[in-house]
């Protein structure tokens, strides 16, 4: 109703009718937007006029969209690739780490990285072929360098990869 209202009152297209239209499609941070409307070519105080009404009426709001993010991703990502891409998708530090320490505490950390150490031991497994034991134990301890080493580079903290590799291996060993 408000769109069509401004689009009646504005042939062309308006900065908030825009910016409504963008959000509409998918929930976006206030800084994504902004930066939409500027590769648009609205000027600096048509974006913020827009920004502000939309902040005003409740379209905009970047903690629910930092809630939504962090909700889909943590059962998926590290805490830290996620906080990553609060960051990246104009955040504010401080909301994202306060977010986070609700929303992705660190027991499920533990879990992803757990499921995902699961994984990767399987993975690496099926590709090491049957060896005498004493390749064999170089082999375990090859693959848990490689396992660690990937976890970390997904962004797990090392607390929560030793912990998962822990319990991977020791449940591999019974």
């Amino acid at each position: 109703m408000i769109l069509m209202m401004i689009m009646i009152n504005d042939p062309e297209k308006s900065c908030l009718s825009v910016a409504l239209s963008l959000l509409g499609r998918r929930k976006m941070a206030s800084y994504t937007l902004r930066k939409k409307l500027e590769n648009k070519g609205y000027t600096p105080d048509e974006i913020q006029a827009a920004i502000n009404r939309l902040l005003e009426w409740g379209y905009l709001d970047d903690r629910s969209f930092a809630v939504t993010l962090i909700r889909n991703k943590n059962t998926k990502q590290s805490k830290r690739k996620v906080f990553y891409d609060l960051i990246k998708a104009g955040i504010d530090k401080y909301l994202a780490q306060t977010l986070l320490e609700h929303y992705y505490p660190d027991e499920l950390e533990i879990e992803n990285c757990l499921a995902t150490a699961t994984k990767l031991l399987a993975s690496e497994r099926g590709k090491v072929p049957k060896k005498a034991a004493k390749q064999a134990a170089e082999t375990e301890a090859d693959i848990y360098q490689k396992i660690h080493a990937r976890l970390v580079l997904k962004g797990y903290s090392v607390n929560s990869v030793y912990t998962a590799l822990e319990q991977v291996f020791e449940r591999e060993n019974y």
